[in-house]
């Protein structure tokens, strides 16, 4: 796809909002979705790669550590653009920050987990933010919320965690293919954040505690 074809779809797009928590998305799905089908054939493959990606992240709470772990890895494998595999590890590593935590208050011991710091987390398991304040400074705020039981609070937090991520990314690409994937990284955050509620983020909550630490969930209720 040429530089101007990106030109073209990008400002096509209404810009997003510099904070993730808003009342409504500045563009619908479907809108969004078409004015994606301007890009080639295959970027249209990368930004259907990060789409799976998505959706698996999101319904993966009934995999065991091990199935996750493989399952991350056939997914790595089969992506080829840089910038979306440095999108899924870093999704990977706040992810995994997320269940060391978890089970850490259960009094597990740390997760087999996936991405670059796992290995530092498993060495660090017993600081409190496992070293990693330099790099995370949401590991004690996020802690907190899990103590308090703040659903919403901590759900928030991630989001925002990641939103912040996309937002810094975002300001090293302009019109390239590089500025929509990260454009519709940030469009999920904001198309989760405006379709739940509080009910809602309990609910998911306490799923996710329930499929990570089984019979110590009730612990965090």
């Amino acid at each position: 796809m040429s530089s101007r074809a990106y030109y073209t779809l990008i400002a096509s797009l209404p810009p997003l909002p510099p904070y993730f928590d808003v009342e409504r998305a500045p563009i619908s799905r479907a809108r969004l979705w078409e004015r994606l089908k301007m890009l080639a054939e295959d970027d249209a493959a990368v930004v259907q790669q990060w789409v799976d990606f998505v959706v698996w992240d999101q319904q993966s709470l009934d995999c065991t550590d091990e199935e996750f772990a493989a399952r991350f890895a056939q997914i790595m494998d089969a992506i080829s653009n840089p910038t979306l595999r440095r999108m899924l590890d870093i999704r990977m590593d706040i992810r995994t920050l997320v269940a060391a935590l978890r089970h850490r208050r259960a009094g597990l011991p740390a997760p087999l987990g996936v991405g670059a710091s796992l290995e530092h987390i498993r060495r660090n398991f017993h600081h409190p933010e496992f070293q990693l304040q330099g790099r995370f400074d949401w590991i004690g705020r996020f802690d907190a919320l899990l103590e308090a039981g703040d659903a919403m609070g901590a759900q928030r937090l991630l989001f925002e965690t990641n939103y912040r991520i996309w937002t810094r990314m975002s300001q090293n690409y302009t019109f390239s293919f590089e500025a929509v994937l990260l454009y519709l990284a940030r469009w999920e955050i904001i198309d989760r954040w405006t379709s739940s509620d509080a009910q809602a983020g309990q609910e998911r909550f306490t799923s996710m505690l329930t499929e990570t630490l089984g019979e110590y969930a009730h612990l965090f209720q």
